[in-house]
């Protein structure tokens, strides 16, 4: 019943992110310039879902894309959802097929946040459900504003996470290459990633090492050749925001005070108690204190949604902190605590063997 329950907030969450966030209406990363590569940077480097609709759209023949184009125009519907998914009509089965890698994309995080809370914490499945559900209805207020690439992002990081707390680390590798040819933040999922090659009893150097440079040599495999790719295009890879951020806190104080409380709240409630939460969940929430700066320097004020990559680390860490008096949630994996005694440990073998050298 729970599960259908998630199917069925999971296709809201859809509806409400298509109809609410005016995806595609920017100018510089149109539906149509995306899927053409014609987008300016850095919107037009963030590939993967683009790259997929154009190669499932390549296996259908022309009469296909005539009948999608006849069925936007006919279809009070379809040509509803496709004027709000900001698509030309000679697009339309591009549009149609992205649709549904994007409603695919919403239900591939519930799922894989749904098996993530499983690995992390011990807890019934009824729990698990519900927390699915919270997650769901949690990010609604970061669909009022979206790009192609969110939900991608949100369930790539995600997904990458579950292949970390489930110490996959094959999968993992594969789920950073598309998470990072979806979009570059996506390489936070490093800073969690370091558990899958430590070994808590004994971690060694080289494990530590090959991990690093195998998360960079993925990273730069990917972003080299799509910056190259896109060199010539109109835009640049940052765009400075700071200034709109203080013209908001003038216009609108309140606003901007009560934004600061939020985020202040949100950053105890993540860290509070640190040390006893899960060192996955830690770990992947941390980047956020960083992606917070770059949000303020670079991102459009209330663009919440640059945080999707920290998304589901965060309310690991929100639920231990919430329900830490009447049902402390308990976790087979290591603890931050339990990781720092480790570290302390690995580099005092460190000092000493560079002493007996």
């Amino acid at each position: 019943m729970l599960t259908t329950l998630i199917v069925l907030f999971g296709l809201g969450i859809f509806f409400f992110f298509i109809f609410n966030s005016g995806i595609n209406a920017n100018t510089r990363a149109s539906f149509a310039d995306m899927i053409t590569g014609e987008a300016h940077r850095p919107f037009v480097t963030r590939v993967f879902l683009p790259w997929l609709t154009r190669g499932i759209t390549a296996l259908f023949p022309a009469s296909v894309h005539e009948a999608a184009k006849t069925l936007a125009t006919s279809s009070d519907f379809m040509g509803s959802l496709l004027g709000e998914y900001n698509t030309p009509p000679d697009f339309a089965l591009e549009a149609l097929i992205s649709l549904g890698l994007q409603l695919l994309c919403v239900q591939g995080f519930a799922f894989a946040f749904r098996g993530l809370f499983r690995k992390v914490y011990k807890t019934p499945a009824l729990i698990s459900e519900l927390v699915t559900l919270m997650a769901l209805i949690g990010l609604t207020p970061m669909l009022f504003l979206g790009y192609l690439y969110d939900l991608p992002t949100l369930f790539l990081s995600t997904l990458g996470l579950y292949c970390i707390a489930a110490q996959r680390k094959r999968s993992y590798f594969l789920v950073l290459a598309l998470a990072v040819l979806n979009k570059e933040t996506a390489i936070v999922l490093a800073a969690p990633a370091i558990l899958l090659f430590w070994d808590l009893q004994r971690p060694t150097f080289k494990k530590v090492l090959f991990g690093i440079l195998a998360q960079l040599g993925i990273f730069l495999a990917v972003r080299v050749p799509l910056s190259l790719l896109y060199r010539d295009n109109p835009g640049r890879n940052f765009e400075p925001h700071l200034a709109d951020h203080i013209e908001m806190f003038q216009d609108f104080p309140i606003i901007g005070v009560i934004s600061i409380l939020i985020a202040v709240g949100m950053i105890l409630l993540v860290f509070h108690k640190w040390r006893q939460k899960p060192a996955v969940a830690v770990l992947g929430a941390t980047p956020g204190l960083l992606m917070l700066v770059l949000f303020v320097l670079g991102g459009i004020a209330f663009e919440i949604r640059v945080f999707y990559e920290v998304y589901a680390a965060g309310l690991l860490c929100i639920m231990a902190t919430l329900m830490a008096r009447k049902m402390p949630l308990e976790t087979s994996l290591p603890t931050m605590q339990e990781w720092l005694d480790s570290m302390s440990a690995f580099f005092g073998r460190q000092v000493k063997q560079t002493g007996n050298l």
